[in-house]
C-alpha cells in the first residue's frame, strides 16, 4: 500500500479547468434526467434530437446546407447552456468557429428526397477544446448540472387552485418549457394522469402544504421543488395576476423566495406576458446556478486539504474524482500515508463551487476542528 502511495508522492496533475454549479444551496448532485447527449463522453457539451428539414436544389445540397444549421443551432445550444451571459456568448461566436469544435454527429434517422433532407442528428462537441478556447478568450463558465428540481405550476383563480387543467395557459406554458429546457438545470415534472391530479391537488399545493410537497419531490426523485404560482384577482373589471415562485427543499421546507423584491405583476394575460414571466423566473435560477459554480482559467486560490482512505483502490477513486472537479485547475499530492494523502487543489472558482463538484462525485468538504477534510458522504444524505 505505501509503494502505491510513494508513486503518486511525485505526481501533480495539471489540467484545463472544467465545470461546475450551484442552486441556492449545496445538495448531492444527480444526473441530470434528459442528458443533453448520452452518446457524448460529457453530455453537457452535446445536444441531442435537432431535427433538419431542408429544401435545396439536389439531395446534396439540402444535405449539406441542413447538417449544417443544425450543428450552427446545436453549437448555440450548448454555449447557451455553459455560458453565463448573452454577451459573452457573442464574443465567442464571433472570434470561432464550431468546425474548430466538432467531435462527431449521429445520426439517428434520415430520409433522402430529390430536393429535401429530412433528419434527427446528435451533436457531441470537444470538451477540451471548447474549455482551452474559454481560457484563451478570458471567459468565466459553468458546465455541472443542476440537482433534480421539481416544476410545480399552480394557477388560482376566482373559482379556486388548479394544477392539472391543459387548457390553461399558465399551467401547460411551464409544462412545454419544462420538456423544451436545454440549459444546466434539471427540470423535472409530475406526470399527468388520474392518480397524480387526485393524489396532488390544486389547493393543496397552492397551499405549499409540506407533506404534499415532499410527496411530489419523492415522485420524480427531486432534491428541490420550485413552486411557480399565479393567481389572479380583479380590481373593479381589471384583471391584476400576481406571480410567486418559491423554491423548496425535498422535505417541502421553504428555502427562498425567487422573486423576493421583484413582484411580477400582470394586467395582460395575453400568452406572451406569461411566456416572459415564466423565462425570467428561468433566468434567476439559471443565474443563480450559473454565479455560484462559475470556472475560469486563472487559480483564484488554493486549498490545503487532507483526503482520508481505507484503501489503495479507494485512494486511486479519490485521485478521478479530483481531476474530474471542474473548478480544481489542478493539484499537488504533498504528502501521504496509509491514513491518506495531504492535497493542494489550486482553484479556478469559489468554495461553493468545489462543494458542489465533490458532491457529484458523493464527497463531502468538512471543516475538521480547522483541518479540512474531503471524505464520502454518508449513504443516507
Amino acid at each position: 500500500m505505501r509503494a502505491a502511495f510513494i508513486f503518486h508522492i511525485i505526481t501533480e496533475i495539471r489540467r484545463q479547468s472544467r465545470p461546475l454549479a450551484f442552486i441556492l444551496v449545496a445538495l448531492c448532485i444527480s444526473h441530470p434526467v434528459l442528458a443533453a447527449n448520452n452518446r457524448c463522453s460529457e453530455p453537457v457539451y452535446g445536444v441531442a434530437g435537432v431535427t433538419v428539414d431542408q429544401r435545396a436544389e439536389t439531395a446534396s445540397i439540402a444535405r449539406d446546407v441542413g447538417v449544417r444549421d443544425a450543428a450552427e443551432r446545436a453549437f448555440s445550444t450548448v454555449l447557451d447552456r455553459v455560458l453565463p451571459t448573452a454577451a459573452g456568448k457573442a464574443q465567442f461566436l464571433a472570434t470561432h468557429d464550431l468546425d474548430n469544435f466538432s467531435d462527431f454527429t449521429h445520426i439517428v434517422e434520415e430520409n433522402n428526397l430529390e430536393q429535401r433532407y429530412i433528419a434527427t442528428l446528435d451533436f457531441c462537441f470537444d470538451a477540451t477544446r471548447l474549455r482551452q478556447a474559454m481560457i484563451a478568450a478570458n471567459l468565466q463558465w459553468s458546465e455541472l448540472y443542476s440537482p433534480p428540481v421539481l416544476v410545480i405550476p399552480v394557477w388560482k383563480g376566482p373559482d379556486g387552485a388548479r394544477a392539472w387543467h391543459k387548457d390553461n395557459q399558465w399551467l401547460s406554458g411551464w409544462w412545454d418549457q419544462v420538456v423544451s429546457y436545454r440549459g444546466l438545470l434539471s427540470l423535472r415534472q409530475l406526470d399527468r394522469n388520474l392518480i397524480n391530479e387526485r393524489r396532488f391537488r390544486g389547493e393543496d399545493l397552492n397551499d405549499a402544504n409540506p407533506a404534499k410537497l415532499a410527496a411530489a419531490a419523492s415522485e420524480v426523485n427531486a432534491e428541490q421543488v420550485m413552486l411557480v404560482t399565479a393567481s389572479l384577482d380583479y380590481e373593479g373589471s381589471k384583471p391584476v395576476i400576481t406571480i410567486t415562485a418559491q423554491l423548496f427543499d425535498k422535505n417541502g421546507q421553504l428555502l427562498t423566495d425567487i422573486l423576493l423584491g421583484d413582484q411580477m405583476l400582470l394586467t395582460d394575460i395575453a400568452p406572451g406576458n406569461l411566456d416572459k414571466m415564466r423565462q425570467k423566473i428561468i433566468a434567476k435560477l439559471d443565474a443563480s446556478w450559473h454565479s455560484a459554480n462559475l470556472i475560469g482559467g486563472t487559480s483564484i486560490g488554493n486549498l490545503n486539504v487532507f483526503v482520508p482512505v481505507t484503501s489503495v483502490k479507494e485512494w486511486a477513486s479519490r485521485l478521478v474524482a479530483l481531476s474530474e472537479v471542474a473548478v480544481i485547475q489542478s493539484y499537488q499530492i504533498l504528502s501521504m500515508d496509509v491514513s491518506g494523502g495531504q492535497v493542494l487543489l489550486r482553484l479556478a472558482g469559489s468554495r461553493v463551487a468545489l462543494e458542489n463538484g465533490l458532491s457529484a462525485h458523493r464527497l463531502q468538504l468538512v471543516d475538521d476542528n480547522g483541518r479540512l477534510l474531503i471524505n464520502a458522504k454518508p449513504k443516507t444524505s
